[in-house]
């Protein structure tokens, strides 16, 4: 399988369930539906890509909106199992592409939505670009233990959570690169560590080969839960990981030319128009098509954040609609669909934020980032929240009742904090007690 193949879910022909997720496919927990992610590279698309992928959940989903992830893709959602195939080639009809959107392979590369557009920061797109292409054309990754996440942060701001990332690349003042890696979250999340500090851009390449190749190698292939890269440092200790990952690198060095792409700094030409707050990441097909409709036309820049949002950049303004602009007001919350979809969800995430969102003025709302993970797994990053809630069961005056965890002051991947457990919440409670949080 190349990454050009377009193949329907197993149940259609045949494949596994394996190569269903390399395509980016998932079931849902109603029998016949699924989710199809699509890999939007950087969170970079056009606006005739972003109108396609309304136009399509406008045809196959038209009760489901278009939901933005943490990791600067779409996913399109209760998609009937007959329906696939014909998503994934209106897709590819407009050079968009689910490869490695799930599954164990190298996944959505992430990018600073804006890094390459206002002054200050680094266009890391083509450096970006060249490590996704090149990794795709590797057979390694189609075989990897467990997932692989890179990110490409344009400034020290961070912005592309290094620090829950396989490799994180955060540029410097210099154009050199302090590297972050081996962090990932799930049920007991522990951050990356730095790796390199001043890592010149040609040496980008070869430790990013150099990292999946010593991942594909040493990564657990029989228990799942000790999967991840960050596992096979744990298991090594750090200094050793970091020891034998420069040994690999210098091996690479030797049999592969290293690139001579520097990164450029921003044009510094656009400003940000407009963040939208999308309500629980979801933006239904007709919103959609209104947000290009108004923006399109004034020639617009569309990026997808890390934060379930959309940012908007441009020379000259952008008049929205009144529902879109209001989007700007919402409080910052990550929410992942939990029990609504999810097999593993054990709370309705999309229920509690709404909540939130009611009981919070928009006078309350602040820089504080609300994160809601329907199970342990922390979808939606909860763990390194400013607030985060992780869906559990509790008892309620003798019923089983869903609740969540209650973690704060974590530092959201821009920094090595993870938030500090506090205490187990009835959901009836979570509104009242954010709001009090925040103040």
């Amino acid at each position: 399988m190349t990454a050009g193949t377009r193949q329907a879910p197993a149940e259609i022909n045949g494949i596994d369930a394996a190569a269903s997720r390399l395509l980016g496919v998932y079931p849902q927990k109603q029998k016949t539906l699924y989710m199809q992610r699509i890999n939007i590279f950087g969170g970079r698309l056009s606006w005739p890509q972003w109108r396609r992928v309304a136009e399509l959940a406008t045809v196959y989903t038209p009760c489901f909106p278009l939901h933005i992830t943490t990791r600067q893709d779409v996913e399109l959602h209760n998609i009937n199992i007959e329906d696939i195939l014909a998503v994934q080639q209106g897709l590819a009809e407009v050079a968009l592409t689910t490869f490695a959107a799930c599954g164990d392979s190298v996944r959505n590369i992430t990018v600073c939505p804006g890094s390459d557009l206002h002054e200050g920061g680094f266009d890391l797109q083509p450096l970006a670009r060249l490590v996704q292409q090149h990794l795709h054309g590797q057979p390694v990754i189609f075989n990897l233990p467990r997932k692989f996440k890179i990110s490409f942060s344009g400034c020290r701001e961070a912005c592309a959570r290094p620090w829950l990332s396989d490799l994180g690349f955060i540029a410097q003042s210099d154009g050199l690169f302090t590297v972050i890696g081996a962090g990932s979250l799930g049920p007991r999340p522990a951050l990356g560590i730095e790796l390199y500090r001043d890592l010149p851009p040609g040496d980008v390449l070869p430790l990013c080969v150099a990292a999946v190749e010593f991942f594909a190698e040493h990564g657990d292939r029989h228990n799942r839960r000790r999967a991840r890269f960050r596992h096979v440092r744990q298991r090594l200790g750090d200094q050793a990981f970091r020891t034998q990952l420069h040994e690999r690198l210098a091996e690479v060095r030797l049999r592969r030319p290293r690139p001579n792409l520097l990164p450029a700094r921003a044009a510094g030409n656009m400003t940000m128009l407009h963040r939208l707050n999308l309500p629980n990441g979801n933006i239904s097909p007709k919103q959609a098509t209104a947000l290009a409709d108004a923006a399109e036309p004034e020639g617009a820049v569309l990026r997808i954040n890390l934060e379930h949002g959309l940012e908007l950049y441009g020379d000259r303004p952008v008049q929205l609609p009144q529902e879109l602009a209001a989007w700007a007001d919402n409080p910052v919350i990550i929410a992942c669909p939990g029990c609504r979809t999810c097999p593993h969800g054990l709370a309705d995430c999309w229920e509690t934020a709404e909540r939130i969102r009611t009981a919070l003025a928009a006078k309350e709302c602040s820089e504080s980032r609300i994160s809601i993970s329907g199970c342990p797994n922390n979808c939606a990053h909860s763990a390194v929240a400013d607030i985060g809630l992780v869906g559990t069961t509790l008892k309620d005056n003798g019923k089983t009742a869903r609740g969540y965890r209650l973690l704060v002051g974590g530092g959201n991947g821009r920094n090595p904090g993870l938030a500090a457990k506090s205490r187990v919440l009835a959901a009836k409670h979570v509104p009242e007690t954010v709001k009090k949080l925040l103040r």
